[in-house]
């Protein structure tokens, strides 16, 4: 998935562009090689000591750290104020910087430039590797037995694999960014963070890029808000035990133009062949939580989490109809209801058989200026613009602060591992009265009132007039997406098609448009056969003309929008993180109605 989308004249959603996988080798160049510090071999004692801070490795310092990693929370982590020689590292970055290629990868979890699997280096050819050499000093060093049995014996892990290598560089620069997950796939088992920003300006904590670690209110479902933060330093390394549905982390976006870059991977459990191999798979999965991946795939629990309600929808044609009649047409008190938020001219017959026939040809449409004047310009938009600036996520300077927007009547919707934005929220009125501007009062009493329209059986019949398709059940809510914090990440449903209504209330400003702050509604199509979940919700691989893989729709944040989206089983959904960077936060009311399909409606008739 690139960030570039285009806008069709209609006012359509558009499709989005695909970006192709990025090669899983270390593209490099070859300007002239750094020269390589001293070394007699790569893994030998003395190469060793040479590589890694002084002291790193003494029987006595690997005791300190491992008694403090016991103890540490929210989960098993420590954090190295220095790994390596400074010297050795300084001429890593530059390696790095002068010789590797980063490829600009984009999902619903991630922004970031990254190079290739660095495990390969050896395959390269002599002139490349050469150029390469003090990379390659520090990869063989990481992986050496020596070190590993160091990571093994702070953590407490057990063995590590020494033939399975797992390391790649990461630049995140002005934008990018790494959201919520606990990093299990496949065999890993301890994850690691080498941070090499720039040695002569050391990185401040306001420009983002510090990696987050959260507690778990449940096994499986960390807190909506970290309890550390780590902002990067030159030459810091950290890990940590990999423990499914329990080391949930995240990389706040870097909001300042310079480079977080940094060498992180995995070691892993040991290998068939390898001492240490366990056929049966690792002893402490079974006793782990689920891991992220695996709650996003499971639908089922989220309809727990936020039941659908079913809609009450009379059976029978209207009082004054013919027998014939359907009993969902419009009646006049319906469309005085709906008149009260409505835009007139969506309530006329003429143009309800319009947006019909279109929403029949392409099952999405968008209608703009959908609520009255009176309602969307004169009530909310001044206001929803007045909120932003109280909480000081206006104008693209949101300070990446988990706390704004808190307050009595809003609460933050987690579990962050699937999704995290504000909502509604049951509150005391003398509370909020004493906290709540007015312009906040105004704004949850507006949206409180657009959720229970969304929710009327009125709404209903107008939602099928326009679509076509019956809705049986709903569930909804009003949503702000704070900048600099909030998102929802692909799901899907397995069992029957949706219908997503969207109303879109985002205040207008150039900078949604093109999606570079986020904030856009994405629907993909699913990556079968691929686990690993970067791949899994990103827009697979595929020509800009090819209609059957990767992202289906594209829709960015807009003003005064309803967006409506009959969504097929395992069409994945998500809002892209807001950038802290973006001019304000994302609002809308979203509501999913299940809908009875064509064999329900055929057996209803006989």
């Amino acid at each position: 998935m690139t960030t570039e989308m285009k806008q069709q004249s209609d006012d359509r959603p558009t499709k989005r562009s695909r970006q192709t996988s990025p090669e899983r080798a270390a593209a490099v160049v070859t300007p002239p090689p750094a020269p390589v510090l001293p070394r007699t071999g790569d893994h030998d004692e003395e190469t060793l000591r040479a590589t890694f801070a002084d002291g790193l490795l003494d029987p006595a310092n690997v005791a300190k750290l491992a008694a403090a990693y016991k103890t540490s929370a929210p989960y098993l982590h420590t954090c190295l104020p220095a790994l390596g020689q400074d010297a050795l590292l300084r001429a890593v970055r530059d390696e790095i910087l002068g010789n590797l290629h980063f490829t600009e990868k984009e999902t619903d979890i991630y922004k970031v430039h990254q190079t290739g699997d660095l495990a390969n280096i050896d395959g390269l050819p002599e002139a490349e590797r050469a150029a390469l050499g003090n990379l390659h000093r520090l990869r063989n060093a990481l992986y050496s037995q020596s070190f590993r049995d160091f990571v093994s014996a702070v953590t407490g892990c057990g063995p590590l694999s020494g033939s399975k290598q797992d390391m790649s560089i990461n630049s995140y620069r002005d934008g990018c960014h790494l959201l919520n997950h606990d990093d299990v796939i496949g065999t890993r088992r301890v994850s690691y963070i080498l941070y090499l920003p720039d040695p002569d300006t050391p990185w401040r904590r306001e420009w983002g890029g510090g990696l987050e670690l959260y507690p778990c209110v449940a096994r499986g479902t960390p807190d909506t808000d970290p309890t550390v933060l780590l902002p990067p330093a030159f030459n810091q390394f950290v890990m940590f035990t990999v423990q499914p549905g329990y080391s949930f982390h995240s990389v706040q976006e870097v909001i300042v133009p310079r480079d977080r870059l940094s060498v992180s991977g995995w070691f892993h459990i040991p290998q068939e062949g390898e001492e240490g191999y366990n056929p049966d798979g690792a002893e402490w999965a079974a006793e782990a939580g689920p891991a992220s991946l695996a709650q996003l795939e499971e639908d089922h629990a989220q309809d727990q989490e936020f039941p659908f309600a079913a809609l009450d929808l009379p059976t029978e044609p209207a009082e004054g109809e013919s027998a014939d009649a359907d009993p969902l047409n419009l009646t006049k008190t319906d469309l005085k209801f709906l008149a009260e938020y409505i835009n007139p001219q969506y309530l006329t017959a003429p143009t309800l058989v319009q947006v019909n026939e279109a929403f029949s040809d392409n099952s999405s449409i968008q209608l703009v200026s959908f609520l009255k004047p009176e309602v969307a310009d004169t009530l909310l938009l001044p206001r929803l613009r007045a909120v932003d600036r109280q909480d000081g996520l206006a104008g693209g300077k949101a300070p990446l602060a988990h706390g704004a927007g808190v307050r009595p009547g809003w609460q933050v919707q987690g579990s962050p591992v699937k999704q995290r934005y504000m909502v509604l929220a049951a509150h005391d009125e003398a509370a909020a009265a004493d906290k709540a501007s007015d312009e906040d009062k105004t704004v949850r009493k507006t949206l409180g009132s657009l959720e229970s329209l969304f929710a009327h059986p009125a709404w209903a019949k107008w939602v099928y007039q326009v679509t076509g398709a019956k809705p049986t059940q709903v569930r909804g809510r009003a949503r702000r997406f704070r900048a600099g914090l909030d998102y929802t990440l692909a799901t899907y449903r397995t069992g029957s098609a949706v219908l997503d209504a969207t109303l879109a209330l985002t205040p207008a400003h150039g900078d949604w448009e093109d999606g570079a702050c986020g904030g856009y509604e994405c629907y993909v199509a699913p990556d079968e056969g691929n686990d690993d979940p970067a791949v899994y919700r990103a827009a697979a691989a595929a020509s800009e003309d090819d209609e059957d893989g990767g992202a289906l729709l594209t829709v960015p944040a807009g003003w005064n929008v309803l967006n409506l989206v009959l969504r097929d089983p395992g069409v994945m959904r998500f809002v892209k993180y807001v950038s802290g960077l973006a001019p304000g936060s994302r609002w809308d009311v979203a509501f999913e109605y299940l809908v009875a399909d064509d064999e329900d409606e055929e057996e209803g008739a006989e």
